[in-house]
C-alpha cells in the first residue's frame, strides 16, 4: 500500500499531525516543506519536499508525486495549492477535510481525514504514557513577531514560574526561535531559580529532543507546544487571542488554560486575533497542573 501525506506549514500543524503519521499501518511518503522535513526526518524515511511555492517548483513536485502512483494521497493541508497537487497527482484515492468537522482539535481533524479511507490503513492514536524524569521544565514564552498577542505579560510569567519553582525546584529551559530572543531575555529577568535560555540556539531536531526529555512544558499557543505534546511530555498550553479548542495540544497528558473571566462560558474567540489585550489576567497555573496531575506523578 502506497500512501502519501501532504502537510506543508505551519510547523505547529505539522507537529500536530505526527500522532496520525505514526498511527498509519504503512510507512507514508511525507510531502512537506523543508521545515517539515527537519521536524520529521528522524522518524520517516521517504520525503518529497516543496522547496519554494512558485509554479515551477509545484510542477516539479507533481511530477515526482505522479511517479509513486499512490493508492492514497491524504491531504492534511487542504488549501488551493494542495488541492491542485492532489488533482494532478494520479493517486487512486484522495482524502481531504471536506467531510470532517473542522471545529475539532487539529490532531483529531487529521485523524478523521485518514479514517475516511475505504481500506483499513490506520490504527488508533497512541495515548500510552511513560512517566518523565524530573530533569527540567520548559517554558516556551515566545511567539513570532506576527503574533505578539499570544505573549503573556512579563509579570504573568513571573507568577507562573514562581509557582512552578516553589513546587518542583527544577531548572527552567526557555525556548523559542531567533526572532524571540530579546523578548525571552526580558522575561528571564523576572524568573527566579536556575534558567537556561536556549531560544535561537537549537535546530528543530535539538528542540524536539529538549521537549521530549522535559518533565513539563508550559507554553503559549505555538509550535513548541505541539511538539512537546506529541512527544508525550505533559504540556499546558496557555491561550488568549486564539482558539484553544482547535489548537489544543495532543494527548490526555496535555491541557489548556484560558481566562475564564475574559471568556465567559468557555466560548472561544470568533477568530484568532493579533490585537494585544488583557487575555491572561485571571489564569491560574495550578488549575492546569491539577488537570494533568496523574501524569506528573503527583
Amino acid at each position: 500500500m502506497k500512501i502519501g501525506i501532504i502537510r506543508f506549514s505551519a510547523l505547529g500543524d505539522i507537529a500536530a499531525s505526527l500522532p496520525v503519521l505514526r498511527a498509519l499501518k504503512y510507512k507514508p511518503v511525507i510531502i512537506t516543506s523543508p521545515i517539515g522535513f527537519e521536524l520529521l526526518k528522524d522518524e520517516f524515511e521517504e520525503f518529497i519536499i516543496l522547496n519554494k511555492k512558485n509554479i515551477l517548483d509545484v510542477v516539479k513536485l507533481i511530477i515526482k508525486i505522479r511517479q509513486y502512483n499512490f493508492d492514497y494521497l491524504i491531504d492534511l493541508q487542504t488549501n488551493d495549492r494542495s488541492k491542485l497537487i492532489c488533482k494532478a497527482s494520479n493517486a487512486k484515492n484522495i482524502l481531504n477535510s471536506k467531510a470532517v468537522n473542522k471545529e475539532q482539535q487539529v490532531t483529531k481533524i487529521f485523524y478523521d481525514i485518514a479514517q475516511q479511507a475505504k481500506d483499513n490503513i490506520i490504527n488508533g492514536l497512541d495515548t500510552k504514557y511513560k512517566q518523565k524524569e524530573k530533569k527540567y521544565i520548559v517554558i516556551n514564552c515566545g511567539s513570532s513577531p506576527k503574533w505578539i498577542s499570544k505573549r503573556l505579560p512579563h509579570q504573568k510569567w513571573q507568577e507562573i514560574t514562581e509557582f512552578l519553582y516553589n513546587r518542583y525546584t527544577l531548572p527552567f529551559y526557555l525556548t523559542g526561535d531567533a526572532s524571540e530572543v530579546q523578548y525571552i531575555q526580558e522575561v528571564a529577568n523576572y524568573i527566579q531559580g536556575e534558567k537556561v535560555i536556549i531560544a535561537g540556539k537549537t535546530t528543530i531536531q535539538e528542540l524536539k529532543s529538549v521537549l521530549s526529555n522535559a518533565y513539563l512544558t508550559v507554553s503559549t499557543d505555538s509550535a513548541p507546544m505541539h511538539i512537546s505534546a506529541v512527544q508525550g511530555t505533559p504540556t499546558i498550553g496557555i491561550f488568549g487571542s486564539t482558539n484553544w479548542l482547535r489548537s489544543a495540544p495532543f494527548g490526555p497528558w496535555s491541557t489548556v488554560l484560558y481566562d475564564e473571566t475574559h471568556y465567559l462560558n468557555g466560548i472561544t474567540p470568533m477568530k484568532n486575533s493579533k490585537l494585544i489585550g488583557n487575555y491572561y489576567d485571571n489564569i491560574k497555573l495550578k488549575n492546569g497542573l491539577d488537570k494533568i496531575s496523574n501524569y506528573l506523578g503527583i
